[in-house]
């Protein structure tokens, strides 16, 4: 019952505080770090693909991530597609879920230091929030990401032979609702 009355709060508070977890809409001072985070992960998660292949998806990555923070509205919180969590008293960003078209999971990400500490499902339980259904897709070869997203409700729906990266890209949903 704490995560509802919790997320009930968004037109009244910019942060939610769930748990342990401070979740709030990014902030452009975030960008930086989520951006170092996010290759670091995505490098981890795929050792057979080139570091360059991570850097032009980051190039992207920023350029959506700068517009939200730039053109998003502040004020309403509900439209925020870009969700951070934090430890409780520190701004440093230590995760990230995006939510594209309401309904595609573009990304969702923890540092190692928070890893296991249900910081993954909060972030997942945020992008849940409010929909009926989520998709995803994730390379094949990301084990670890398959296997979070299975555990949260999203099963297989296609296989595309992704050829940038040489191996099938998996697509998923959840039903939500």
């Amino acid at each position: 019952m704490g995560h509802v009355v919790t997320r009930l709060l968004w037109a009244v508070t910019p942060s939610l505080v769930v748990g342990a977890c401070m979740l709030r809409p990014i902030q452009e001072s975030d960008i930086e770090r989520l951006l170092q985070l996010w290759l670091y992960l995505a490098c981890s998660s795929h050792p057979s693909l080139p570091v360059s292949y991570w850097t032009d998806a980051g190039r992207a990555m920023r350029r959506r991530l700068q517009a939200q923070c730039r053109f998003g509205a502040p004020g309403d919180l509900a439209s925020s597609s870009h969700w951070v969590y934090t430890r409780p008293g520190s701004q440093i960003p230590e995760g990230l879920v995006t939510i594209a078209e309401n309904r595609q999971v573009e990304t969702i990400f923890v540092s190692p230091g928070e890893q296991g500490h249900g910081v993954g499902s909060e972030l997942m339980a945020q992008a849940k929030f409010g929909r009926i259904q989520l998709e995803t897709q994730v390379l094949e070869e990301n084990l670890r990401g398959r296997y979070f997203l299975q555990q949260h409700g999203f099963s297989e729906a296609e296989r595309i032979f992704n050829s940038a990266a040489n191996q099938d890209e998996i697509f998923m949903h959840c039903r939500v609702a």
